[in-house]
């Protein structure tokens, strides 16, 4: 299957009408119950993106996936897409157990919240007679409260674990600094799971994927705000005049809209790559995560600036997705771990991990040790 152009501006289309999104201008709205809507989304595919054909996906159209994270966090949704997309895309490969038909039928009708959990490199993986059991905990898990199970990634290796909810997976430490999801530390305890034996450079995949979603989340947020700014800089007046026909204003959204512009052109660029497997895809993945996630919050507050006071107020809303793109530089990489990953991908010297620094795995993200 070939996605074109036409065929991403009708599924942008499609999920702005789903998920109810209004004119720029109106006050952004927090789904907190957006579960129970959550299967109306899934039957336009956005789960299934990445999924193989074998188990009813479209395969990698990693175009496609992008589109729906911008959407999403255009509208500001609860749901871990970036971790649901991944972890589908790694199940319906690897994963060694026999529910798996079953498990993906229920991610696509969006019955099963899949999350990823990156494990602390302290945290334990034993696997006995076909067994594994988790130990340790996984910091910052999107989704963390209503995940269904967990795709835990070790620090090391190819090899990640499916661990379904239980006892033995329990919330802890909640981060509330994101009210728009759900994102908490995980403990998991002698958790069971199945392994998921990715094939060499698969781990890596799932990454590179996850890390593209999480750019395309922020970079809906910043597109939706840029328009609604320009909106608002057309109507607000001063002194008998629109505030947009003063040039100190107008250079500003100029230049946030030549950056935008750059910035929604790599990260496409990257989810075109990804998706046809192109030699170069890691490198143009982490050049899209080190634009958007070095970009994205500083471009949102001059825009809460161009605002004037009443983009301070928590009514406006445009301090919902500044802190949405602190949180998706965080699930990720953030710019000094970004630009460390492409120095490392390129064979830079410093590169490397400081002395000091937390713990990396392959990848070049740095999983935290708090």
């Amino acid at each position: 299957m070939t996605t074109t152009r036409a065929d991403l501006r009708e599924l942008a289309a499609a999920l702005r009408k789903a998920l109810g999104a209004g004119a720029p201008s109106q006050q952004p709205v927090v789904d907190t119950d957006w579960r129970a809507r959550w299967p109306t989304l899934t039957e336009l595919g956005v789960t299934a993106f990445c999924a193989t054909e074998e188990c009813g996906g479209f395969g990698d159209e990693a175009p496609a996936a992008l589109t729906a994270a911008r959407e999403l966090g255009a509208a500001l949704h609860g749901a871990p897409y970036a971790g649901v997309v991944a972890a589908a895309h790694a199940l319906s490969r690897w994963l060694d157990d026999p529910r798996r038909p079953a498990l993906l039928e229920e991610i696509g009708a969006g019955e099963h919240i899949p999350a990823l959990a990156f494990l602390d490199p302290a945290a334990t993986v034993v696997e006995r007679d076909g067994e594994v059991r988790v130990d340790g905990r996984a910091y910052l898990v999107a989704g963390a409260e209503e995940a269904d199970s967990f795709l835990c990634l070790p620090p090391d290796g190819d090899t990640m674990v499916f661990v379904p909810r239980a006892g033995t997976c329990t919330a802890q430490s909640s981060h509330a600094f994101d009210v728009t999801r759900s994102c908490a530390d995980i403990a998991f305890t002698g958790a069971q799971g199945s392994p998921v034996r990715a094939e060499p450079g698969g781990r890596l995949r799932v990454e590179r994927l996850h890390g593209l979603l999480l750019a395309g989340d922020a970079l809906g947020g910043l597109e939706r705000m840029l328009e609604r700014t320009v909106g608002h800089a057309r109507e607000r007046k001063a002194f008998g005049k629109a505030i947009g026909g003063f040039q100190a204003v107008q250079h500003r959204l100029v230049d946030h809209t030549v950056r935008l512009r750059g910035v929604s052109l790599l990260a496409e660029a990257a989810a075109d790559r990804l998706g046809t497997g192109a030699p170069d895809a890691g490198r143009t993945v982490l050049l899209a995560e080190a634009a958007v996630a070095e970009g994205a919050v500083p471009m949102l507050h001059d825009l809460l600036q161009l605002t004037g006071a009443i983009g301070f107020t928590w009514e406006y809303g445009l301090h919902l997705y500044e802190r949405r793109a602190h949180l998706d530089a965080r699930l990720g990489r953030n710019p000094r771990q970004a630009l460390r990953s492409i120095a490392r991908h390129e064979g830079w010297s410093g590169g490397g991990r400081p002395a000091g620094s937390a713990s990396a795995d392959p990848s070049g993200r740095h999983v935290p040790t708090w």
